[in-house]
């Protein structure tokens, strides 16, 4: 066997669901949405709260500001190319199913195509904490990574100090990986980055 034909042979599988335009998502509880215009007082509101913005990796902007950062985010709504990535809001639909009140946003990159590797994040209203509302969510998005997009390892990275999205990353099946000692500034001082991931196989078994 040629050496060309062993490299193919042992190349890791690419992602299989892209491109994918962003779209609703529902959970038994929750509605996942794309950003829109009318996102700006939701998202601001909650970030700006000192408990939400002591983790973000952003600033917690002005109201002009937030406009600018609103519609970059609005703009992903995409997984195509490398670096692509989708901002949903996370909803609570009215007793009809109805578009409801936003309490947290999740996104999800596309980090490497030809491996199947995505990253994944959250920010949540600390008003529903302790309901089950960023599980059924974030679970949701792995679904769609492992069931849509053929992924293969999902990761996410958060500051070591951050011990409620470590929990969620241990309730959803992720596993620390590893922690980066001082690799980040957070809101102005070194901070540890904790890695936690989830590899196809993990999901499967988890199911």
């Amino acid at each position: 066997m040629s050496d060309e034909a062993t490299i193919t042979a042992t190349e890791p599988h690419a992602a299989t669901g892209l491109p994918y335009a962003a779209e609703e998502l529902r959970t038994e509880r929750l509605l996942l949405r794309p950003l829109n215009s009318g996102d700006l007082q939701n998202g601001h509101e909650f970030e700006r709260l000192k408990d939400v913005a002591r983790y973000l990796l952003w600033e917690v902007h002005d109201h002009d500001e937030s406009a600018e950062h609103l519609r970059k985010r609005i703009a992903m709504n995409r997984l195509a190319a490398d670096g692509d990535g989708i901002v949903y809001a996370v909803e609570l639909p009215d007793a009809e199913g109805a578009h409801g009140r936003v309490i947290g946003h999740v996104s999800l990159f596309l980090k490497k195509a030809q491996w199947a590797k995505f990253e994944m994040g959250w920010v949540f209203h600390p008003a529903v904490h302790g309901r089950g509302y960023a599980t059924e969510a974030t679970t949701r998005l792995l679904e769609l990574c492992f069931d849509t997009l053929g992924g293969h390892r999902v990761f996410a990275q958060l500051d070591a100090r951050n011990e409620t999205s470590a929990r969620l990353c241990g309730i959803i099946g992720m596993k620390q990986e590893a922690l980066l000692r001082g690799s980040e500034i957070y809101k102005g001082e070194w901070s540890d980055t904790a890695v936690f991931a989830i590899l196809e196989d993990d999901f499967r078994a988890g199911r």
